[in-house]
């Protein structure tokens, strides 16, 4: 017993003994030992199944100094196209919770775009529309290319300006960031409120690694860092009018070890430049990434934005902001935007999130993600330093390849499912429950009005000589697979369906057959389920494909039912379960298969995707 009588928690156990451990972990991993359990992450950080100090994998990392406030900003994102409606939308958030509201201004229209992609605010009138009524330290204006002359129009007064002259040209904006850049730097000491921005967001979402995607951030928080200073700013001063933006998705640990890093990496350089508060200069907003998001299922969406608020939160960013569910569907609808607001106010008031300062820190885990992610990190930074700064790499496009590459990679993970999408290309649902509708708005005024205001302005576009970046959402490939079988499924008033011969005690099969209908589901194709004991040829007969599903007591039998279903005119094959390895005429269905290639022939084999359809 300790003093003061309290019992050690451990003292019923025994103590830990580091060899017995390694022989029952390397027994249970089965061929290949410990060494299977080892995983890589996409920057090739290892990733050990157990760390503890024993194992000699429990190293020390220093913690960041900042970070985790006792209340975060709730940001609440805003990009409704109609500025009254906008500002509507933004009270009401206000008013229920959100502390902030990040508002994203239309680009689109200005490159010549035909649908609005934030909201049309391009004239004084649009500018009091959006901002009636609302505190400026509340609200905070996205104007990608667009930031000085919106801190124009506004006198600086009304809102905070977010200036990104970068992630602009990564969006394809036709300006030239030295330029632009310049421009803002002059304004900035007339504008308190106008800010610069490294903005990791575009990289997330072109399908970066978190190394990959912190190096680029870090890169561009030190152009803007060392232009601000040149400019007559001390680093300080500099340092405060910078803001890093980061992505954060359900890889729960990788995101809230990201965020560590991201701040440790910012807070060591700051302390190199002299300055002797370096944790109180560094301010990280976390936007849950819409990478992740799906049209599939959008409901699970609503599971993916919590753990990567969670890890935003965890992670110690000064600012949260979390996309409404149904983004990827529609403008998001009032339930979405009480929920995304919810997620938060639920992990501060009720999790109590905020009352425990680096909540993580205990973790050698996390610890090693952290140390791993800031090293590899660092260096990539330091690779576009010598390269000439961000804006010589970006110009040079290798960051760019190096993300298509990884891009390539992660979408071979997910056509195999070695990463899983939940409600996509893991448990599909095939009758969905659509989100509710966002409120109708008329948006011909607004558009009319953002028209006439850009023809005013003239245009003054530049090419940059940077190759911007492209957003994608990993569940695209599968989505584009169920939108040709739903609109088969809708031309000819049934989904297609294929049979699924079950061969085999009910017991043995029922997992297996569970298994075959998910994958099915994936790519939207219907089982039609048939039992090799009863009369499954009548069924099946003539069918474009089929697939037979083998329990371990029937194996010896697969052979004669395959050549069953070939005789009855079954075009296409497909094995699952114990059959014998090989059966001629037949494909096998095992895990690690390349969904998207499966279904890609099953859709041609079924006459999906043919006119009067979709994709």
């Amino acid at each position: 017993m300790e003093a003061g009588g309290f019992e050690p928690l451990a003292a019923p156990f025994l103590p830990p003994d580091v060899e017995a451990w390694r022989k029952a972990a390397a027994k249970a991993a089965g061929e290949g030992g410990l060494g299977r359990l080892v995983r890589h992450t996409l920057d090739r950080i290892a990733v050990d199944p157990l760390y503890a100090p024993p194992l000699g994998n429990a190293q020390p990392v220093a913690a960041p100094a900042g970070g985790w406030p006792s209340g975060w900003e709730v940001a609440q994102p805003h990009r409704h196209p109609d500025p009254a409606t906008a500002n509507r939308q933004i009270r009401e958030d206000l008013g229920n919770g959100a502390t902030a509201a990040i508002v994203r201004l239309d680009r689109a229209l200005a490159r010549g775009g035909e649908v609005p992609d934030g909201v049309l605010a391009y004239d004084r009138d649009a500018f009091a529309r959006l901002l009636d009524g609302l505190a400026p330290e509340q609200v905070v204006l996205e104007a990608g290319a667009r930031a000085l002359n919106v801190a124009d129009a506004l006198a600086g007064e009304a809102a905070r300006v977010a200036a990104d002259p970068i992630g602009a040209v990564l969006e394809g904006a036709p300006v030239d960031p030295e330029d632009e850049l310049a421009r803002l730097l002059a304004a900035m000491p007339a504008s308190p409120r106008l800010f610069l921005v490294a903005d990791g967001r575009p990289w997330h979402a072109a399908g970066a690694s978190e190394a990959q995607e912190l190096a680029a951030t870090l890169a561009t928080w030190l152009f803007c860092l060392r232009a601000l200073e040149a400019r007559g700013f001390t680093v300080e001063e500099a340092a405060d009018r910078i803001e890093l933006v980061l992505a954060v998705d359900d890889d729960l640990f990788l995101s809230l070890a990201k965020l560590r890093a991201a701040r440790l990496v910012a807070e060591r350089i700051l302390e190199a430049s002299g300055v002797a508060d370096a944790a109180a200069r560094v301010r990280i907003r976390a936007e849950t990434g819409q990478r992740m998001l799906a049209r599939l299922d959008p409901w699970v969406n609503i599971l993916r934005t919590t753990v990567a608020a969670f890890a935003a939160v965890a992670g110690g960013a000064e600012a949260v902001t979390v996309v409404p569910f149904d983004r990827p569907l529609q403008e998001p609808s009032p339930l979405a935007r009480r929920i995304a607001r919810n997620v938060q106010l639920i992990l501060r008031e009720e999790a109590g999130l905020g009352r425990v300062r680096d909540p993580a820190a205990g973790s050698w885990y996390v610890g090693h993600l952290t140390r791993s992610l800031a090293e590899t990190a660092f260096e990539g930074t330091r690779r576009i330093e010598e390269e000439g700064g961000i804006l010589a790499a970006l110009r040079s496009g290798r960051p760019q390849a190096e993300v298509a590459t990884t891009r390539g990679e992660r979408e071979r993970l997910l056509a195999g499912r070695a990463l899983e999408l939940t409600g996509v290309s893991a448990f599909p649902t095939l009758e969905e429950r659509a989100p509710p509708a966002p409120e109708p708005v008329d948006l011909e005024p607004a558009l009319t009005a953002a028209r006439a205001a850009l023809a005013n302005a003239g245009s003054r576009a530049v090419e940059s000589g940077i190759a911007p970046l492209p957003r994608i959402r990993l569940a695209e490939p599968f989505e584009r697979l169920r939108e040709r079988a739903d609109a088969a499924a809708r031309r000819r008033g049934a989904r297609p369906s294929i049979p699924v011969v079950g061969l085999g005690r009910p017991a043995e099969l029922h997992d297996l057959s569970t298994w075959v209908e998910n994958l099915l589901a994936v790519g939207g194709i219907g089982a039609l389920r048939l039992r090799a004991e009863g009369d499954p040829i009548a069924t099946a007969r003539g069918a474009p494909a089929a697939v037979l599903c083998v329990g371990a007591s029937a194996a010896e039998r697969a052979a004669e039912q395959v050549a069953a279903l070939r005789g009855a005119g079954v075009k296409r094959i497909w094995v699952a379960g114990t059959a014998p390895a090989s059966i001629d005429e037949a494909d096998r269905l095992a895990p690690g298969l390349d969904v998207l290639a499966f279904h890609d022939t099953l859709h041609r084999l079924l006459g999906i995707g043919g006119e009067g359809e979709r994709g």
